[in-house]
């Protein structure tokens, strides 16, 4: 297991943080709920981020080093009653109200080697590591890692802000004071524009080099509402030139899953035991909440609202990051049938998952992973990077703070009881004015999607952008199904653009797709989201009829069932693999196809090409800033 460089890119601003910048930044962790996880690149591929002073800095080595200098746990303070903790670093020298120019460069130069590391990290800034040159594994070993996104760009990684009245502070290194506290989202968006402001001051050609934000998972929300922010503020710091968001939490989640649950049977049969009576039921049970929803290219008319519905099942009470649920969810008796169960509603989605949990092998009575339906490993790996971070020796080379350990989440938003799914008001409810706007601005938006991802399922995806009226048309005009391939000649998924928005489906991984599958994501952030591939955009055939860059494939369509034939067992690792039999596989596509209206292409009974079937765990991510 690794942690595949997202340990890398490291950026601590201490003194710019405690007491008027509540955004500080440490290794990117991308359990949603937790981190800001978003990447700010800049385009050019530079010796060193944009520095006005004289002479080159040396890349930094060090020997290979296998002890860690102990680092003690600190104390938790004793405060006041209603006096809320903080955990600004008690080891800077920087007072408050100080004036940021470019001689904080030689400030936040790190001169200080790092343990383990004995290949050049190229320059650093306040504790930043160019995201993906490290890889550290689970027996903290590091090695070089070949994808390392500065080959392509400047990086840097922002973590979510202290937030949670615990003691974590928010998200690995970062810090706020006692007042420092970020209440919403409107609050962490105000401080991330005046980390950014403060940041053009130190290095100020950054303020003119094109700026890309990109994340996943709960990072599509902080990246939607900081997006409009700067696209709507008459002199932003940056100037920002696209949005990219991988497996975004943009809607409410029993929204997203509830709308994406036939999809998921389709796709995921082993979860009902490959049931025909099973599925039909579920499907009445679709049609009687109105979430058999019928996209056409473009989108003809609005679709219908789909109201938000309980959180029935004991998945969402446990559930944290990308972790496990374990033990025998909510049991109910009796048979199933075509109408909605009283206990579950419209909650379909809860109804599905308690359904495997207690009826289907190997979920029953195990574990349902909402972040890659094929992985049920349990427990799974603990890959605490902060074994590496909390030593002596990379907090000082990092400038970090000692009194505050690095964690790798905090899933509690804005100090409240309820965990990360219960936050915030979506980016669905304003993706139109963000499209808008962003188009006006010339800003591209790249959305896409993991294909085993339940909370933030590909068919969801694919019905809010047929319901944004984006370019002056609603949706899509074209269905997405045009195949792109990695560097590796694979074919990693599928990819449609038109009028500045691009979509692209990976297959057959999970969430936190840049660790899962690597060589596609990276392929993908260079050729679609840093330059502009033209695969699957529209243009005009020798007849002047539309037509798709790259060419159209039924069977590669975003609504073809991507049937799955594995899937992943053990504790802490796959070992073992569940394998459907060819005999069943063929049989449900042919139940799909003749029952239930599936394209009827005769290549549908072939597996699509773009099987990869990755097993590996993707507890912790971010090989790449996607």
């Amino acid at each position: 297991m690794e942690l595949a460089g997202i340990l890398s890119s490291i950026l601590v601003c201490q003194s710019i943080l405690c007491g008027y910048i509540h955004v500080a930044a440490a290794a990117a962790i991308t359990s949603p709920g937790s981190s800001v996880s978003a990447t700010l690149a800049t385009a050019t591929r530079s010796s060193s981020v944009a520095s006005t002073s004289s002479g080159p800095i040396p890349n930094i080595t060090t020997a290979s080093s296998s002890a860690l200098p102990t680092s003690s746990t600190p104390s938790i303070p004793v405060l006041p009653p209603g006096e809320l903790p903080s955990s600004c670093p008690q080891n800077s020298t920087v007072t408050s109200g100080v004036n940021f120019d470019t001689s904080w460069q030689q400030f936040y130069l790190v001169t200080q080697g790092l343990p383990g590391i004995t290949f050049p990290l190229g320059n650093n800034y306040a504790g930043n590591i160019p995201n993906g040159p490290m890889v550290l594994h689970s027996d903290f070993k590091i090695s070089q890692n070949p994808r390392s996104l500065p080959n392509l760009i400047d990086t840097f990684w922002v973590d979510q802000p202290g937030r949670s009245i615990s003691f974590t502070f928010g998200v690995g290194f970062s810090t706020a004071d006692s007042t420092g506290y970020a209440k919403d989202e409107n609050d962490v968006t105000a401080d991330f524009i005046g980390f950014l402001s403060n940041l053009v001051k130190v290095f100020p050609s950054l303020a003119t080099r094109p700026l890309y934000l990109a994340g996943e998972d709960y990072a599509g929300v902080y990246i939607s509402y900081i997006s409009k922010a700067l696209l709507t503020t008459s002199n932003p710091p940056v100037v920002l030139q696209k949005i990219a968001i991988g497996n975004g939490l943009l809607q409410d989640i029993s929204i997203s899953t509830n709308l994406a649950i036939t999809s998921i049977m389709e796709s995921f049969p082993q979860l009902i035991q490959f049931d025909q009576s099973v599925f039909k039921a579920f499907q009445s049970k679709v049609h009687l909440c109105g979430y058999d929803v019928n996209l056409t290219y473009p989108q003809q008319s609005p679709l219908s609202p789909v109201q938000p519905s309980r959180r029935v099942s004991s998945l969402w009470t446990s559930v944290a990051s990308r972790a496990q649920t374990t033990g025998l969810l909510q049991k109910r008796g009796g048979s199933l049938t075509n109408q909605l169960d009283p206990y579950y509603g419209c909650s379909l989605f809860d109804e599905l998952v308690d359904y495997a949990a207690n009826f289907s092998f190997p979920w029953s009575p195990g574990a349902f992973d909402l972040f890659d339906v094929t992985d049920v490993i349990n427990p799974q790996l603990s890959i605490d990077g902060g074994v590496y971070f909390n030593s002596l020796q990379v907090r000082g080379a990092l400038h970090a703070p000692f009194n505050k350990n690095w964690t790798s989440m905090d899933q509690y938003p804005f100090g409240s009881t309820l965990n990360f799914l219960n936050c915030c008001n979506r980016p669905a409810t304003f993706f139109e004015d963000l499209a808008s706007i962003a188009g006006s601005k010339d800003v591209e938006i790249v959305l896409y999607s993991s294909g085993n991802n339940a909370i933030a399922h590909h068919r969801s995806l694919e019905i809010l952008i047929q319901n944004t009226t984006f370019g002056g048309t609603r949706g899509f005009t074209r269905k997405p199904s045009t195949a792109w391939v990695d560097d590796d000649g694979n074919v990693a998924g599928i990819v449609h653009q038109e009028r500045g928005i691009l979509y692209a489906l990976f297959d057959d991984v999970g969430s936190l797709t840049p660790y899962t599958n690597p060589t596609a994501a990276y392929t993908l952030f260079r050729e679609f989201v840093l330059n502009s591939n033209t695969t699957g955009s529209i243009t005009v055939d020798s007849d002047g009829k539309p037509a798709v860059l790259g060419g159209e494939d039924p069977r590669a369509a975003d609504d073809a069932p991507r049937i799955a034939s594995e899937i992943f067992l053990g504790a802490n690792a796959t070992q073992s693999t569940l394998i459907a039999p060819s005999a069943t596989i063929a049989a449900w596509q042919q139940f799909l196809v003749n029952d239930m209206g599936a394209p009827t292409d005769s290549a549908v009974s072939l597996p699509w090409p773009g099987r990869l079937w990755i097993s590996t765990l993707c507890a912790v991510c971010f090989v790449l800033a996607l």
